[in-house]
């Protein structure tokens, strides 16, 4: 039998998304996790604090869809109407919960406090609704049906949400998953969206359609392809024609993994492989690489350190770049960006360094050396060789551009290795 693709929504709730205090990343969340369930998400709807606006919206999905997932609102002070909101669309009272209580009572003693009525009000749920586990904090979710469609509200706090989506609400709803939807995600650097699809490869979009719905998502470093193989193609011989199809293709030299990894998890996988060492020099980014390489559990095999040499003075007497290199050639060069990475390699002993110095803005621009450029440097027991760069974007957008082509760089010098 095949089962229907159910329809999900989302409602994120929270003033302080909309005065841009914080920056949502609940749906990122919940679209990540779902996605192998084979949902068909439909929408995600952002409010503010209105009790009135939420219940509409709320009576309004539920209508409209199978599953509804709402965030924020859970927690214990008065702008937190979410449980108040549920028993108004039900049409029912807060009633006190025995389950609720226990969930709150075990999690302040989790986080070594004492929970109390006084303190908040997690004891009370809307009646006839089941109280949910929160595994990473003390405010338990919401459970409940509003006509046909299963409503689930988390905190909107991203690490309990994530908990909750993956540890209590997916295992309740994977019984419901569609049997055997799978994605193909071939993933692409440095070469943007409209070039691949209206240049190079202007007949691949219909060649991969033959095997499933095809999607492209630009990303900082390049592009993701996404496949969502149908039944008859979710087998080996599909994914390996796939692969063919793509590699015979001008992409050939562009594509570096096949699959939802991030190129820090393929450049720790792939060294510790081989047993190679790596490590940094960093000046425009600031730490950026070595702390993005560190948040991959297991980087400690591979990753040897990193010298943030910012200043000119640090990059001639830490890792040893020439006076007369910075005074002939300036700091964002090709010459500074060798000398950068053979010194912190020699002060390292890794086997491969990768350097970094460039022009992140919005000032600093020389004749010649606009804002966006970036010399990347790469020292080897073999020797050393440096290439100039670049980018567009406001500074942060830049120094997350210059350090993701450090990475491809470092990763394609691990793979010639």
């Amino acid at each position: 039998m095949v089962k229907i693709s159910l329809r999900v929504s989302m409602i994120i709730i929270g003033d302080e998304l909309l005065n841009a205090k914080i920056n949502d990343l609940n749906l990122q969340i919940l679209a990540k996790e779902i996605a192998p369930l084979g949902f068909s998400f439909k929408k995600c709807t952002v409010l503010g604090d209105k009790f009135d606006q939420v219940t509409n919206e709320i009576q309004k999905q539920s209508k409209e869809n199978d599953i509804l997932i709402i965030t924020g609102g859970l927690g214990p002070t008065k702008d937190d109407l979410t449980k108040s909101i549920i028993a108004n669309a039900l049409g029912v009272s807060l009633v006190e919960n025995e389950l609720a209580r226990e969930y709150a009572i075990k999690q302040y003693a989790n986080f070594g406090r004492e929970w109390s009525k006084e303190n908040s009000h997690y004891h009370m749920m809307p009646e006839g609704s089941l109280p949910l586990y929160n595994p990473a904090g003390m405010a338990p979710g919401i459970h409940a049906k509003v006509d046909k469609c299963e409503v689930f509200c988390t905190p909107g706090v991203p690490r309990e949400c994530q908990a909750m989506v993956r540890e209590t609400i997916v295992p309740m709803l994977k019984d419901r998953a569609q049997s055997g939807h799978e994605l193909f995600i071939c993933r692409t650097h440095s070469i943007p969206e409209e070039t691949i699809f209206f240049k190079l490869c202007p007949n691949l979009w219909e060649t991969l359609e033959e095997f499933g719905k095809v999607s492209s998502l630009p990303i900082i470093s390049g592009v993701d392809i996404t496949v969502d193989l149908r039944p008859e193609h979710q087998n080996d011989e599909s994914r390996q024609r796939l692969k063919a199809i793509l590699e015979e293709t001008p992409l050939k030299d562009n594509i570096w993994t096949y699959g939802p990894r991030n190129i820090e998890e393929v450049i720790v996988h792939e060294a510790s492989a081989k047993g190679l060492t790596i490590g940094f020099a960093e000046s425009c980014t600031g730490g950026l690489a070595s702390s993005t390489i560190t948040d991959v559990s297991g980087s400690s095999a591979v990753f040897l350190g990193s010298v943030v040499s910012y200043a000119n003075s640090i990059k001639e007497s830490i890792i040893h770049v020439k006076e007369e290199t910075l005074k002939e050639n300036g700091a964002v060069s090709i010459e500074t960006a060798s000398e950068m990475a053979n010194g912190a390699r020699k002060s390292l002993g890794a086997d491969i360094v990768i350097s970094y110095t460039g022009i992140a803005g919005p000032g600093g621009a020389t004749p010649g050396k606009p804002v966006g450029t970036v010399c990347i440097g790469v020292a080897t027991k073999n020797g050393v060789s440096a290439s100039r760069y670049e980018f567009r974007g406001d500074r942060k957008r830049l120094k997350n551009k210059f350090c993701q082509q450090g990475l491809i760089d470092l990763l394609n010098e691990i793979r010639s290795s």
